[in-house]
């Protein structure tokens, strides 16, 4: 019982003591923190848990519709560009709203790529970004031009109605495009191998450039596949893919910065890509503000244009802390360059909140932009107009005035008939690739089988020729000389013939260059001295002889003549001269390719049945401007026509004719537009006032005159007799008076009736000392007061313009206006305004003012007076008064233009010879009134016969300016003959 009692009490005892144990190590237990942060973190990861499957499962579809709320994006809104005004307030150039197409990288591309890729398998094949990107621009290019919309095309290559790819420009353009697509910095730090590839690259033919960006081929290393545009795409095609990939390669070092594809695009356009969009990775349609003008083609020459920021100009605006980035829209030329800081508008930027598709849920901040500053021009825009519409109509005039039905031009330089004809195809109004095309007109057709008899025809006597010809150049009839020619620098051009590999001294070469031996013989020889690279022929063996190499030569050249559309015009040329193609059916086509409207004409049927001949109705087009100068570019197509302020310098009209439409490529541009200018024979895009030169002829006769006052060779009371030929020097200088003479003149009768021999005579006294004429003394000073008009320097105005050139040879000549002088008419305008003011040389501008949006002026531009004209007021008396006599005076040879105007103008006529087979070139500066003139006029014609002409159309513009033109002269369209003759007293 005892030990019962004893068990049970130690029990009890050892049960309490266990439970102490316990509690103490319970409470050790939780008094532990490595425990303790346990059970915490269990416990917080269970409310985690809970919470992901409530976000996820209870709440998941909530929550997903937001995923990536809090992306923020920045993107940066543009300033409108200011308008451009003429002096009155008319508006030339604004800012219109429109939609346009850009692309930018997309990391969807990457995704469709891998996701295609696993779609095929591992034993399929793997789809790269390149094929998703040129998929999507091929997409969406064919929408565009479904919808009646045109891409961008800004790369400099095309390919011609037959198939074979060419540039589309030039010299230092095409090498700066060469340079950014294969990465050449600057060639002249290279050496060796390097620089050899180099200038391999910057050789390289069309066809290898569209390889090399297609595929990589034939580029640097490491370049890779280029754009990797697949060959299942036609030529065409690719090329239009290549321009937007280059776009976006020129663009890359501000990928995050979209590239603009099309703008201006159509409501179907966008109705089609935005219901797509999917399709579109990277693709977006932006409102946006375009560039437009009014009366383009009046302005454009001053205006310029607006386009995409370059790399070389984000580089310089970016150097005077500029803003710019790399789809800027920036000015181009003209006005729009040279006042781009003042125009380009300051930009604002909007940060938004977007998810994960980019769509934009919220705009956080937005930070407004603000219009760029107007710019008031000095030009009175209907005086524009109206100037240019004479110039075009006078034009006109003086080519019906030599139009000839005789097959050459004679020693008068008429204009044949057929020349007429040809131009139409020569300067592609009419689109010789056309006549080929399967859904030609019948009488296209018509033509273009009288064309390929003809080259079967001349390609068999060509293949015989030069098999086995033994005529020599120099006796080839003119067609087969111009083939030859044209094989030549085909050959030259093609890298065939190497030109660097010639030796000029090469007594065979020599006989070449001097016609005396056939063109097979030439040919032969050049391959056996390896003038010739033979990489390019059909050559299966290492061991051909030269005459199995020459065969290949010859089939090399016929081969190439089938695809070159520049012999094709040869060959049409000759058609026409021949009779072969008659004028009527070349008529025809400006119907056929819509030039003209066949349904609107009259003249359609009469031509077709032949009641009206083909000359006729050329005349009657040319007459009606329907056809103008500038489409034929046969001499005269071209002229300018300056007017100025001579209290200010301020141009009130500069006019440049041919023009284009700058809204054409304001934009975007239009790459076929474009094209068509670059090849236009008329050049429309040079600005004839500002980048033409010509010798200034009799014009340059003040300058002499003043030169010889001042520098006391001649007083008003010298006087030099003219006997018609001056004979001090050999070969003998005639006045254009000879046979005849002017007999005795002081400086003011010489000026009023151009006498040469008189300013023959007073450069050879200009250069003459103790007896003794120095031609170099005499040029010295001639340069002296040449200067002093500011014929050393550019004019002043705010627009591209080349620089002027003094006469640096000949005294006697150049004391005329001959010799080396060449000014731009805008420098010859220059020296007329500062010859009128006769106290300041000023410079000439065009601009008045800058305002900003709400119409408060900013700047006001002063005259610009360079220097003080240090000439007596005698010296200028005496040359007004010459002046005055050229126009008024009783033996003026224009006086009949002026008499009965009642306008007193004073001026000086000038004519100067520049090629003896092209008619001379026609100047006539002026100023009226002459008590107090108003405005001072320079009018240049190239090539425009006489300066009778030049002054005829000074006297229709006078007519306007005072007020004296009738309402009828002022609607008038029609072309306007010339009253006088070619006769020419200057």
């Amino acid at each position: 019982m005892k030990s019962g009692v004893q068990i049970l009490f130690k029990f009890k005892k050892k049960q309490e003591t266990d439970k102490a144990k316990t509690k103490n190590q319970i409470i050790e237990l939780l008094s532990n923190r490595i425990i303790i942060m346990g059970v915490l973190l269990t416990a917080l990861f269970c409310v985690l848990i809970y919470r992901l499957f409530v976000l996820q499962i209870i709440q998941g579809d909530e929550h997903l519709a937001n995923f990536n709320y809090k992306i923020k994006k920045t993107i940066e809104i543009s300033g409108a560009r200011g308008n451009i005004y003429d002096c009155k307030g008319k508006i030339l150039a604004y800012n219109q709203l429109a939609y346009t197409v850009t692309l930018e990288n997309s990391e969807k591309t990457s995704k469709i790529a891998q996701e295609r890729t696993a779609k095929n398998g591992k034993n399929g094949p793997k789809v790269t970004e390149n094929e998703v990107r040129n998929e999507v621009i091929y997409k969406l290019v064919k929408v565009l031009e479904q919808n009646g919309d045109t891409i961008n095309y800004s790369l400099p290559m095309t390919v011609n109605s037959k198939g074979k790819l060419k540039f589309t420009v030039s010299g230092s353009a095409l090498t700066r495009f060469k340079k950014d697509i294969y990465g050449i910095a600057n060639i002249d730090n290279l050496s060796g191998d390097e620089k050899k590839k180099a200038e391999k690259y910057l050789n390289s033919t069309p066809e290898e450039v569209y390889e090399y960006l297609r595929s990589g081929k034939g580029g640097p290393q490491g370049t890779g596949s280029m754009f990797g545009i697949s060959d299942s795409y036609s030529t065409e095609d690719t090329l239009k893919i290549m321009s937007v990939r280059y776009d976006v390669f020129m663009n890359r070092y501000s990928q995050t910065t979209p590239i603009t594809v099309a703008a201006n695009i159509s409501d179907k356009s966008i109705a089609a890509i935005s219901e797509h969009e999917e399709e579109y990775p990277g693709v977006s349609i932006k409102a946006d503000s375009l560039r437009k003008y009014n009366d383009a083609k009046y302005f454009s020459s001053i205006l310029g244009y607006t386009g995409v920021i370059s790399e070389s100009e984000l580089k310089e605006l970016n150097a005077d802390n500029g803003k710019y980035e790399a789809n800027d829209v920036v000015g181009k030329t003209g006005i729009e360059k040279t006042m781009e800081s003042t125009l380009q508008g300051k930009k604002g930027q909007k940060d938004v909140l977007v998810d994960n598709l980019g769509k934009i849920i919220k705009t956080v901040k937005t930070t407004k932009a603000s219009a760029g500053n107007n710019v008031y021009l000095t030009i009175d825009a209907d005086l524009q107009k109206y100037a240019y519409n004479i110039l075009e109509r006078r034009l006109a005039g003086i080519l019906l005035a030599h139009l000839t039905t005789a097959d050459t031009a004679g020693s008068d330089k008429r204009v044949p008939i057929k020349d007429v004809y040809y131009a139409l195809l020569d300067n592609n109004i009419i689109n010789i690739s056309r006549l080929a095309k399967k859904n030609a007109k019948s009488n296209e057709k018509d033509v273009y089988r009288i064309y390929k008899k003809k080259q079967e025809s001349v390609l068999n006597t060509l293949r015989k020729d030069l098999k086995t010809g033994t005529t020599v150049r120099k006796y080839l009839s003119e067609e087969k000389q111009d083939y030859v020619n044209y094989i030549y620098k085909m050959l030259e051009n093609d890298g065939i013939l190497v030109a660097s590999s010639i030796d000029e001294n090469d007594q065979v070469y020599l006989d070449w260059k001097e016609e005396k031996i056939t063109f097979r013989k030439f040919l032969q020889y050049a391959i056996n001295n390896e003038w010739i690279n033979i990489s390019s022929f059909n050559i299966k063996s290492d061991y051909y002889d030269a005459d199995e190499i020459y065969d290949e030569l010859i089939n090399y050249i016929v081969d190439a003549l089938k695809s070159e559309e520049d012999f094709d015009k040869i060959l049409y040329e000759y058609m026409i001269k021949s009779g072969t193609l008659s004028g009527r059916k070349v008529c025809l086509l400006l119907y056929d390719q819509g030039v003209l409207d066949k349904k609107k004409d009259k003249d359609c049927n009469s031509l077709y049945t032949g009641k009206m001949s083909a000359y006729n109705f050329m005349y009657k087009k040319i007459k009606n401007i329907e056809i103008t100068p500038a489409q034929l570019a046969l001499d005269p197509c071209s002229g300018s026509v300056i007017i100025t302020d001579p209290d200010t310098g301020e141009v009130r009209a500069m006019v440049s004719y041919p023009s284009y439409d700058n809204n054409r490529l304001a934009n975007g541009i239009d790459s076929e537009y474009y094209a068509s200018l670059n090849t236009d024979l008329s050049s429309p895009m040079l600005n004839r006032a500002t980048q033409s030169r010509t010798a200034p002829g009799s014009t340059f006769k003040p300058i002499s005159s003043t030169a010889v006052l001042e520098e006391g060779v001649a007083t008003a009371s010298t006087y030099v007799k003219c006997t018609g030929i001056f004979d001090k020097i050999s070969p003998a200088a005639k006045c254009w008076i000879y046979p005849n003479a002017h007999g005795s003149l002081n400086v003011s009768g010489a000026i009023a009736v151009s006498c040469n021999f008189f300013f023959y005579q007073m450069g050879y006294n200009l250069g003459t000392v103790n007896g003794t004429y120095n031609s170099q003394r005499g040029l010295t000073k001639l340069k002296k007061y040449a200067s002093m008009y500011g014929l050393n320097r550019k004019s002043g105005v705010e627009i591209t313009e080349y620089e002027p050139h003094i006469s640096d040879e000949d005294a006697i000549r150049s004391a005329i206006g001959q010799g080396t002088h060449s000014y731009t008419p805008s420098q010859i305008s220059r020296y007329v305004t500062s010859l009128v003011n006769h106290k300041n040389l000023l410079d000439l501008s065009l601009l008045e003012k800058t305002t900003d949006a709400e119409g408060n002026t900013l700047t006001s531009y002063e005259k610009k007076t360079e220097e003080k004209l240090k000439i007596s007021s005698s010296t200028f008396d005496l040359i007004k008064k010459g002046m005055i006599g050229v126009v008024n005076g009783k033996d003026s040879s224009i006086k009949y233009l002026y008499k009965k105007q009642g306008m007193k103008v004073a001026g000086k006529t000038g004519t100067a010879q520049e090629n003896k087979k092209r008619p001379n070139h026609a100047l006539f500066i002026s100023y009226a009134p002459y008590d107090n003139p108003d405005i001072t006029m320079t009018v240049v014609v190239p090539n425009g016969y006489t300066s009778a002409n030049a002054a005829e159309i000074a006297r229709d513009i006078y007519k306007y300016y005072f007020g004296k033109a009738s309402k009828a002269e002022k609607k008038a369209t029609t072309a306007l003959l010339p009253s006088g003759s070619d006769g020419s007293n200057d």
